[in-house]
């Protein structure tokens, strides 16, 4: 299956004809600017009171100028966790796109969502497992900070309400 992909991409290049490739816009410097290591606070909240506090590292790297790689590794509720994302940026539907698979569960969640310029903020949509294990409405915004750090924090729909499941602060590592 890579070689097709690969034989795809590559085809018309071989094939001599001319053919002008992609370039980023800048949209993608927020994906760029994401690349690099992070220490991450973790709150998590599993019913009401006080969240579970824990410690996470996000590692992230561009594939190429268009696709921002993440691996992130912690302790979540006391489980330990590991997770993966693709994001992107769709030039022709003008929206951030995402994929997110973890340690916790066989199902993955796609992400589409805009960047707010005014505030800085990063908003995505997906579908993924709600408390019952059925599909639901998830909700992440990232708010990027003058002083470099982020934050991170995702909710979930349980019935008609969304709730806060988790925090996280990224500090980019020295």
């Amino acid at each position: 299956m890579v070689f097709l992909a690969t034989v795809l991409c590559v085809s018309p290049v071989l094939l001599g004809q001319d053919t002008e490739l992609p370039k980023p816009g800048p949209e993608f410097e927020l994906l760029q600017a994401d690349a690099g290591t992070w220490d991450v606070e973790i709150k998590a909240w599993q019913g009401p009171g006080e969240p579970t506090v824990s410690k996470g590292k996000e590692t992230n790297r561009m594939l190429g100028e268009f696709w921002l790689l993440s691996n992130f590794q912690g302790n979540m509720m006391g489980l330990e966790f590991s997770g993966h994302g693709v994001y992107g940026y769709d030039q022709e539907s003008k929206k951030y796109v995402g994929t997110w698979f973890d340690s916790l569960g066989p199902k993955k969640m796609d992400l589409v969502g805009t960047h707010d310029k005014a505030s800085n903020t990063l908003t995505l949509e997906g579908i993924g497992p709600g408390v019952d294990g059925q599909p639901a409405k998830h909700l992440i915004t990232t708010k990027y900070n003058d002083d470099g750090t982020h934050r991170m924090t995702m909710q979930m729909a349980v019935g008609d309400e969304m709730i806060k499941i988790f925090e996280m602060k990224y500090t980019r590592t020295k």
